[in-house]
């Protein structure tokens, strides 16, 4: 697999030369690119899969998919580049902010696994005996650092909502209980209180996660002035964002719900010991990652495409100071000729007003629809915790927003903390190897966020 110097110094950077010159290896290269990304896409979805089994797994598939949501937006500006000059892998070679992206990001394996073993000039023996060694686990670190920003970012708005569900839930089954008439309206105050602030911030959540995906910067997830202009301007898009929520739920609450059934269906279940039980429904969970996951992957690539649209009408449209773009958008317009703000034709005043008046009520229409949509999302959670409670886990964590954790064991079979010890221990155990590693090199750039990814990713 080639890295982008390499692919730099065999068909020539975009600019350094003729056109005819870099479009015929850069071809050559793209298709057996996609014939090998198409072997390695069954390998690629098994380890998704299985990681979406446990916490610390469900940080690498975040991390992972705010790589490909990256390399997703740069193709979609890259598309809408008016000159195409090359190939998409010669864009992505251009720059070492984004050569890094010359494929789909891997699982462990850095990303320019055959450059590693080159040594760049000026690069020290300890340096680069450190790069070849941490080569086979350089995507898992980055990973791992990479989704761990962007769940932080992610709990801070939707957790509050979350807990208030869990709590309202746990208060209106105690008073049910109890008949504490004076403190009924309590419950379902409380989860009506949560209810309404989830989708508020779910108006926004989705394409802040594309932002800081795009961007790899976690302070990006908090730009609210310019993430709220995006979702008005593309408001028809973000109804049909929250509507694609709501429909790849809908089976992935169908599937959680259904191992209460499992008993009913077959009696002899009730004979089997704990051990049986958890490895029949390990493997029942490991199956249901075959939806989770892509739908995880598909929805974060959505919101990818919607804020790379979004953002490049903004700046066509003078809306956005060059200022607010971070230095790999900047880079990436800069170099497909996309910067250029292009005002629009002056119009005719009806024309005009009707367009105001089209996109007002069209606006007002997707608020509203935006609303019963995630209302509707949230109304599965509901039910599907009427029918078959599961715990904390069940109100805390909703796999297509927050981690894609999708294993639901009984308590009783299995205790979760195990897996919150596992993800803690990770999380100290690469703070103590990145701090190791600053201090022996000096040198920000080994940042474990940075690692195998490029200089973003």
């Amino acid at each position: 697999m080639n890295g982008g110097q390499g692919a730099a110094q065999d068909g020539g950077v975009i600019g350094s030369g003729p056109v005819a010159q870099v479009t015929f290896p850069a071809t050559r290269r793209s298709a057996g690119s996609r014939v090998f990304r198409i072997l390695l896409a069954p390998v690629k979805l098994f380890w998704g899969m299985a990681f979406c089994q446990g916490l610390a797994g469900s940080i690498l598939v975040v991390g992972w998919t705010y790589r490909l949501a990256q390399r997703s937006a740069l193709k979609f500006w890259w598309a809408r580049s008016g000159e195409r000059r090359g190939a998409f892998q010669d864009f992505l070679a251009g720059d070492p902010e984004t050569r890094f992206h010359h494929c789909w990001p891997n699982w462990f394996w850095r990303q320019d696994a055959r450059d590693t073993l080159k040594r760049p000039e000026g690069m020290s023996l300890a340096r680069f005996s450190g790069r070849v060694l941490s080569a086979p686990v350089a995507s898992f670190w980055s990973n791992y650092w990479i989704g761990l920003k962007g769940i932080l970012t992610t709990w801070t708005l939707t957790l509050p909502a979350c807990v208030l569900w869990w709590f309202g839930w746990y208060d209106g089954w105690n008073n049910s209980f109890n008949k504490g008439y004076e403190q009924a309206p309590v419950g379902p105050l409380i989860s009506i209180a949560g209810i309404f602030l989830f989708i508020a911030v779910m108006c926004y959540v989705p394409l802040a996660q594309a932002r800081q995906a795009v961007t790899g910067e976690w302070r990006s997830f908090y730009e609210f002035r310019l993430i709220w202009s995006i979702v008005r301007l593309r408001w028809l898009a973000c109804a049909g964002l929250a509507l694609l929520y709501a429909l790849l739920a809908l089976p992935l609450n169908i599937l959680k719900t259904t191992p209460m059934f499992f008993l009913q269906n077959h009696p002899e279940f009730a004979d089997l010991a704990a051990p049986q039980l958890v490895k029949i429904l390990n493997g029942y969970f490991f199956w249901c990652a075959l939806v989770m996951f892509p739908a995880f992957v598909v929805l974060r690539l959505a919101a990818a495409r919607i804020y790379a649209s979004g953002l490049l009408s903004l700046v066509h449209a003078g809306r956005v100071p060059l200022g607010a773009l971070t230095g790999l958008e900047g880079g990436a317009l800069r170099r497909l000729g996309l910067l250029e703000a292009r005002p629009e034709p002056a119009r005719h005043r009806l024309v005009r007003f009707i367009t105001w008046a089209g996109t007002r009520v069209g606006r007002t229409v997707s608020r509203v629809a935006l609303v019963l949509i995630w209302f509707g999302f949230v109304a599965q959670i509901y039910v599907n915790e009427f029918l078959h409670y599961h715990g904390a886990g069940g109100w805390l964590n909703q796999p297509l927003v927050q981690l894609p954790w999708f294993h639901y064991l009984p308590a009783r079979l299995k205790n979760p903390a195990g897996d919150i010890l596992f993800a803690i221990f990770l999380l100290l155990l690469f703070s103590l190897i990145a701090s190791v590693t600053r201090a022996f090199t000096g040198r920000a750039g080994d940042h474990p966020g940075r690692a195998g990814g490029g200089a973003t990713h």
